[in-house]
């Protein structure tokens, strides 16, 4: 194998490794979220999971598939997959939103999105799939989503113990040792 292309390998492999700043819980919502951004604009369809079209469930279930999770197929079906309920004010990236649907005097759950930045204070944007807009950002203080917030879950869990990457000094591969210092 050609000395630059391995290189080239290491490199962006390394890449995509979490900092040390960075837990490997965040660089993981990080990529939701990117992921989920790919799909801004396209458009809603009641019932559709697919990259021309989403529903609200079907779009955060689509998003979250390519990471190695099965979330339920219906927003209220969502809510059970959660790890952990998560209060506004512990909002993190990638956490599922659940609100009311269009009759806001029901408590059943109607819609969810994915938070995509979370201020501490209880205020969050979210993507999702709207039914005028397609995949959009909202922010929560909009009147028709703020009088219709339900609640919050987390899908990527915490690990208790963080993970410490050593680092690399040097790469063996058969015919070449690669001094990375």
């Amino acid at each position: 194998m050609n000395k630059v292309i391995l290189l080239f390998l290491i490199i962006s492999t390394i890449s995509v490794l979490p900092t040390h700043s960075q837990s490997v819980d965040e660089a993981l919502r990080d990529s939701v979220i990117r992921r989920a951004q790919n799909y801004i604009g396209t458009p809603y369809r009641r019932g559709q999971s697919s990259p021309k079209a989403f529903d609200c469930s079907g779009f955060t279930s689509y998003i979250y598939r390519h990471f190695g999770y099965d979330l339920y197929r219906t927003a209220d079906g969502q809510k059970k997959n959660v790890v952990k309920i998560v209060a506004k004010t512990e909002l993190k990236p990638g956490d599922l939103v659940f609100f009311k649907g269009r009759n806001a005097k029901q408590d059943r759950i109607g819609h969810v999105g994915m938070v995509v930045e979370a201020d501490g204070a209880g205020n969050f944007k979210f993507i999702h799939a709207s039914v005028n807009s397609g995949i959009t950002i909202t922010d929560s203080g909009s009147g028709y989503y703020r009088n219709r917030f339900v609640s919050a879950g987390r899908i990527v869990s915490e690990r208790i113990e963080p993970l410490e990457l050593l680092p690399v000094r040097e790469v063996e591969v058969p015919g070449y040792i690669l001094d990375l210092q």
